[in-house]
């Protein structure tokens, strides 16, 4: 059994946000039908490295459990076909262009009239009341309007986060919200209309970098690895490669300088605690740069852990891939697709005692299941056939 077996998501999304989230409550055993533009699709079908001529990468990792059907949501034959399945649905999510909600006949007024417990979630840059409601956004605007990029990347040079961190916040809030939303409507019958805003998900994560300035008044600085409240917690570079290393606690501390010969900073006040080592980082750290490039990163790494002293290697896609933890928890999805082999991507993580997860079907071919899904939904094949005539489908 999945936990949401009897869940029915019409998902009118694509690129990251939406289908991140979708693909999870598919995983979680949602019957997931994905709406999409006919002889086009998700914009991410034809992203590079492909399988084939229309399943990327990219949408591979982020499309699984889910019915593909085509529907041209400009005519008025496809709104209707829209309509039906909404009549069905418990929850629908979009992220169209600002504006297309309306021109769609998909905004939550419309929709909410023909399911009245619909939890609908609109997913965009700025959502509802902003200033800048009408402008279109993109993961790395907004890294960068956020303030997130402020203060990822080296002191002289911003760096954008190396996955779309701002996307993937979205997901991940539209997500919990969706499910929150279902908890609320189990209990008093209804529905919801979520306004989900990416600049607003992607502010949220700055976390302790905002609470700081309020608390200081001061802007938080571009750091490269390195913690503005805890010291040292960065990578070294060795004599091969790199090193990570979190002392996360003061008990650790004494563990590090006897792991690197340095027992007599115990006595050094300047270096006995967080806020002394931050205040003479500039010193501290050239000399942890001179003693961490003495050795190789495998020598560091008997060393440190022998002291209890937190680290690990710099891993690379590759490394991490072949992992035993990543092969012990099973977090490597394999997908057996008829025609293109099998693909890989990463897992759903979450484990529960009694509930599957794991079930993992490929991603679909643009369209691939649209009779299917219009047949469950009452469409005899002559109705079909005549959507097909029409290009609606």
């Amino acid at each position: 059994m999945r936990p949401l077996d009897d869940l029915v998501v019409v998902d009118a999304t694509q690129a990251l946000v939406g289908p991140l989230a979708t693909q999870t409550l598919g995983d979680f055993g949602a019957d997931v039908i994905k709406i999409e533009r006919p002889g086009h699709g998700d914009v991410t079908r034809t992203y590079s490295p492909a399988y084939g001529d229309e399943l990327s990468a990219y949408f591979v990792s982020l499309n699984r459990n889910k019915r593909s059907i085509t529907l041209d949501l400009t005519s008025d034959e496809g709104q209707a076909v829209m309509h039906d399945l909404v009549s069905e649905a418990d929850v629908f999510i979009q992220n169209f262009s600002p504006g297309k909600e309306d021109e769609f006949a998909a905004d939550y007024e419309t929709l909410s009239e023909i399911t009245e417990d619909l939890i609908y979630c609109a997913v965009s840059g700025y959502g509802e009341g902003s200033p800048y409601s009408d402008k279109k956004s993109f993961d790395i605007i907004l890294q960068g309007e956020s303030g997130m990029m402020s203060i990822t990347g080296s002191e002289d040079q911003p760096a954008r986060v190396g996955v779309s961190i701002s996307d993937i916040s979205g997901a991940m809030t539209a997500l919990y919200s969706i499910l929150t939303a279902l908890y609320h409507r189990e209990r008093t019958g209804e529905g919801q209309h979520i306004d989900l805003a990416l600049l607003d998900t992607s502010f949220q994560f700055l976390l302790y970098h905002v609470s700081n300035y309020f608390a200081t008044g001061e802007n938080p600085k571009r750091m490269g690895t390195r913690h503005p409240s805890l010291m040292p917690y960065q990578a070294f570079e060795t004599a091969d490669d790199y090193i990570v290393v979190g002392v996360i606690s003061e008990k650790h501390w004494p563990n590090l300088c006897r792991a690197i010969g340095k027992e007599e900073w115990l006595d050094v006040e300047e270096y006995s605690s967080f806020t002394g080592r931050i205040e003479n980082r500039a010193e501290l750290d050239a000399e942890l740069d001179d003693i961490f490039a003495e050795r190789t990163t495998e020598e560091w790494l008997d060393v440190l852990k022998a002291e209890n002293v937190p680290c690990t290697p710099l891993n690379t896609v590759e490394d991490v891939v072949d992992d035993p933890h990543i092969e012990a928890k099973d977090m490597v999805a394999e997908m057996e697709h008829p025609d293109l082999g099998t693909f890989k991507s990463p897992a759903n993580p979450v484990n529960f005692s009694t509930l599957d997860t794991d079930v993992e079907d490929a991603p679909p071919r643009l369209g691939e299941h649209t009779e299917d899904v219009l047949r469950d939904f009452g469409y005899t094949d002559a109705d079909i056939e005549r959507l097909r005539r029409e290009d609606v489908v």
